[in-house]
């Protein structure tokens, strides 16, 4: 049983250091499986609209998850203080553009203040739309903070 039982300890150390090779180095070797929230600003200041409307375009990565965008906006100028606010796929701005009729992820309508909160798809060229077509000569001031949140 000498023979056999030095051979089979061997065989058992060899197995032994090739599971810690594998396992250490496939443990360093690769991305954490944990996902991991990601925050960006699309936009974090004061904007001045003139009469038309002032697009911010943005996207999260196409293997991004809980993709969202959240933040506030408080207009002021003119005889309303007012701003329209949208978040469009490229489609529909296309169709915002042109004046067409369109399916928002956001819509705000004609407000002095408000809330944006809204679930976007990955991987799509998006728009953050501020929209003040609707007033002939006043600029807007629009003070805004908006985020796009996903997990990846």
């Amino acid at each position: 049983m000498g023979n056999k039982g030095i051979g089979i300890g061997i065989g058992i150390s060899i197995v032994v250091v090739l599971v810690a090779v594998v396992v250490v180095g496939g443990v360093s070797g690769t991305h954490s499986i944990i996902p991991t929230q990601h925050t960006e600003s699309i936009v974090n200041s004061m904007i001045r609209v003139a009469p038309g409307q002032y697009v911010y375009a943005f996207s999260a990565p196409s293997d991004a998850s809980n993709v969202s965008v959240s933040g506030t906006f408080t207009a002021g100028g003119g005889s309303g203080n007012d701003i329209k606010v949208a978040i469009l796929d490229e489609q529909n701005f296309i169709n915002y553009r042109n004046g067409h009729q369109v399916n928002a992820y956001y819509s705000s309508g004609q407000e002095t203040v408000g809330n944006i909160n809204a679930n976007v798809p990955a991987g799509q060229t998006m728009y953050l739309v501020y929209d003040n077509s609707f007033s002939i000569i006043s600029n807007k001031e629009v003070t805004t903070n908006v985020s796009l949140t996903y997990t990846q």
